[in-house]
């Protein structure tokens, strides 16, 4: 399981944050730093690609700070963006999930990958009750997908 840092309590981050819940975003409410104004929006990207701002020189993600803001509790360890755009915040837009929901999640996508040859074809697969199934080659992208998803159709497979 993935160590998680412990964020500031609620009534710290409600002194420097104001959270938009329409647009989902995080504004800075006092001036913690010379670059930082009030009413700047909170966040910069991070490499995976989710927004993270920095705290007492700890750097924490901006959809964990929304969760505990709005929950009043730590957020879950694992805590995904159900339309999958890494900085849509919105609290609608959050939700927990287990692990093995994360990594098929996360797993560049869909369950497709190219098979290299002399003909490259898209490879579909997925894995399901601790087996992987091999789905099929195909020529397009789009066959290779709709395979992955009729087969999460066929077998009760929780994809959003």
């Amino acid at each position: 399981m993935p160590k998680r840092l412990i964020l500031p309590d609620v009534e710290e981050l409600h002194r420097l944050f104001r959270y938009d819940r329409e647009t989902g975003k995080l504004y800075w409410k006092i001036s913690t730093t010379n670059r930082i104004k009030v009413g700047d929006e909170a966040g910069s990207p991070h490499s995976q690609g989710y927004l993270r701002v920095k705290i007492q020189s700890k750097k924490y993600f901006i959809h964990r700070i929304i969760y505990k803001m709005c929950h009043k509790v730590e957020p879950p360890t694992y805590l995904d963006h159900i339309n999958q755009i890494k900085t849509d915040n919105r609290l609608e837009n959050l939700r927990e999930i287990d692990n093995g929901h994360n990594v098929r999640r996360s797993k560049n996508g869909k369950g497709v990958d190219i098979q290299t040859g002399r003909k490259k074809k898209y490879r579909a697969k997925f894995s399901f009750n601790g087996k992987e199934h091999f789905l099929g080659r195909f020529y397009t992208y789009e066959e290779a997908r709709q395979k992955v998803v009729d087969f999460e159709n066929e077998n009760g497979v929780m994809r959003d």
